[in-house]
């Protein structure tokens, strides 16, 4: 039987493929009890401390709604409540150590991979990933969820990962954890992406020894047409290879001139359109994480089609976490 009580969740590298399913599978008994109006407060008088060091829509707005459903409650902690930061006011394992005194457990949107590593070998209580710049395991669990939903068992279908132009300069976090939920659960993943915009190669590394075993197949391609050929499903994501964004954390974001002139050139060469989606198999779902660059990721066309599955899939950000929370800090079995 899968225990995850107690233990932090950074990435998709600290779960076995059996730790996903069960995830999964609890995940998708709550969201079918919510729908029956059945009451599971299994975080009755607990605590989630939510630490926010990026802007956050459906993170936190997911997180809260989902320790309130479940009987507990979060505490927004941003850098106007905590002693850290720039400044570095309080050393952070002091920080740490003294929150999950106060809770019983943590959300962590960080802005480095370090920061999140370091809370969960601090803190007393389990830490979540609620986001970095290495990986999203959240949203990667969002995404798989829709997927069985919409068709079932994922081994052995097929995503298509594809990169589309925005102004925005997001990390591949989310590209990241996608590989390693491919390599896990053996289902079939296509990135495209220009040159110079492959996500984290050491990630893959890891997501294709785990498909040896599982079946999966992970491979990045140069063209939408190649990605989408026989893809179940298509998701949409703009991201800046690991490297320029690391420069971006050095520059705060200032930019470099030349990096943005290139990246200026594939602006409507990249958006995927009803051509790229017809490309795919006639069922071909849609996804995106949100926020989405409408008209430059992908067009309203697609969004707005019977294809794309974009709010169910926000949706379950809410299912998956209460999933996660209920088996990390609660007492679901």
């Amino acid at each position: 039987m899968v225990d995850l009580k107690g233990r932090s969740v950074t990435g998709i590298q600290d779960l076995t493929k059996d730790d996903i399913n069960f995830i999964l599978e609890v995940s998708m008994q709550l969201k079918r009890e919510l729908k029956m109006g059945k009451s599971h407060r299994l975080l009755e008088g607990k605590s989630l401390a939510g630490i926010f060091e990026t802007p956050s829509t459906r993170t936190s707005i997911s997180f809260e709604t989902a320790m309130t459903q479940l009987g507990g409650h979060m505490l927004w902690l941003d850098q106007n409540r905590l002693w850290v930061g720039e400044a570095a006011e309080e050393d952070w394992h002091d920080t740490v150590k003294t929150i999950s005194r106060y809770v019983d457990g943590i959300a962590y949107r960080a802005i480095r991979r370090e920061r999140v590593e370091s809370a969960a070998d601090y803190s007393d209580v389990p830490v979540i990933n609620a986001s970095c710049p290495v990986e999203h395991p959240c949203q990667a669990f969002a995404d798989v969820m829709t997927m069985i939903e919409k068709k079932g068992p994922v081994q052995k279908s097929k995503l298509a990962f594809l990169w589309g132009y925005r102004k925005a300069n997001p990390p591949a976090g989310l590209t990241n954890s996608a590989m390693l939920m491919a390599g896990k659960l053996g289902f079939d993943i296509d990135i495209a992406c220009p040159e110079g915009f492959d996500p984290d190669m050491s990630i893959k590394a890891m997501a294709d020894k785990d498909a040896a075993l599982s079946g999966g197949k992970i491979r990045i391609v140069r063209s939408y047409e190649e990605a989408v050929k026989d893809a179940d499903f298509i998701s949409v994501y703009s991201w800046v290879s690991p490297e320029v964004f690391a420069e971006g954390l050095k520059t705060h974001f200032k930019g470099d001139p030349e990096f943005e002139r290139k990246k200026a050139e594939l602006k409507d060469k990249w958006c995927v359109d009803e051509n790229v989606v017809k490309l795919a198999k006639k069922d071909v779902n849609v996804m995106h994480c949100m926020p989405i660059s409408r008209n430059t990721e992908v067009t309203d066309e697609v969004l707005n089609s019977p294809a794309s599955i974009i709010f169910d899939e926000a949706e379950n950000r809410l299912h998956t976490e209460k999933g996660l929370l209920a088996l990390l800090i609660g007492a679901y079995r």
